[in-house]
């Protein structure tokens, strides 16, 4: 499995505890994130009986041979990258036939809002470059040679937090409704509230501020 623009890792860790036969590859341009990602490794790597390693690299160039992966995973990537045509092309030569592709990115609606909001958003370096429509991407890998298999939204509960973040993007870290906010948020994610887990469900097909989409090459 590879995951590319892997960050600190979480998507490797979480894969290698459901499949502790899969040897396990992030790669990621941020190299703060990669010597992150490689501590943390040492936490989990009693989770799975194969090695799973972190590299420096870019989406443009990754350093394997054609056909290398039966999974790859890109999260919140591709809307950053300027060259998206590339980026699909080298993860296409990266894929075995009959592989598994699992892409997600900011969902149409809420990214729209954040950048009505904020022409900060917009223009912070690094940031989003591209906001997806869900029928142009899924067009965008099919014509590629791959099954759409399915497609859902997350994190509801999130989007708001970056409309007001948005809103109030000078004084956003210091912002009361930003921070109160921050705090329900804190709730869901760390305590796994159960009602604030029943609202986000129930939201986010409407806000989901995710989209993820699953594919199979053919």
């Amino acid at each position: 499995m590879l995951d590319v623009g892997c960050g600190e890792g979480r998507h490797i860790f979480g894969f290698m505890d459901v499949h502790a036969n899969v040897n396990c590859v992030g790669i990621d341009l941020d190299l703060p994130s990669i010597i992150e990602s490689k501590k943390n490794l040492t936490l989990f790597s009693s989770i799975s009986n194969k090695e799973s390693n972190f590299l420096q690299g870019s989406l443009y160039h990754l350093p394997f041979n054609d056909q290398t992966f039966e999974t790859i995973i890109c999260s919140e990537v591709l809307e950053h990258v300027s060259d998206l045509k590339s980026a699909l092309n080298e993860i296409d030569r990266l894929l075995k036939p009959g592989g598994k592709l699992l892409i997600s990115v900011p969902s149409f609606l809420p990214e729209k809002i954040c950048w009505l909001l904020s022409k900060d958003y917009q223009e912070m370096p690094g940031g989003h470059v591209r906001i997806f429509k869900k029928n142009i991407l899924k067009n965008l890998v099919t014509k590629r040679g791959y099954i759409y298999l399915n497609s859902e939204k997350f994190h509801a509960l999130h989007s708001p937090y970056w409309w007001l973040r948005c809103l109030f993007w000078d004084t956003q870290d210091t912002n009361f409704l930003v921070k109160q906010y921050k705090k329900i948020l804190e709730l869901q994610i760390l305590k796994s509230t159960p009602i604030l887990n029943f609202i986000d469900k129930i939201l986010n097909p409407i806000i989901g501020k995710s989209s993820a989409f699953y594919f199979q090459k053919k």
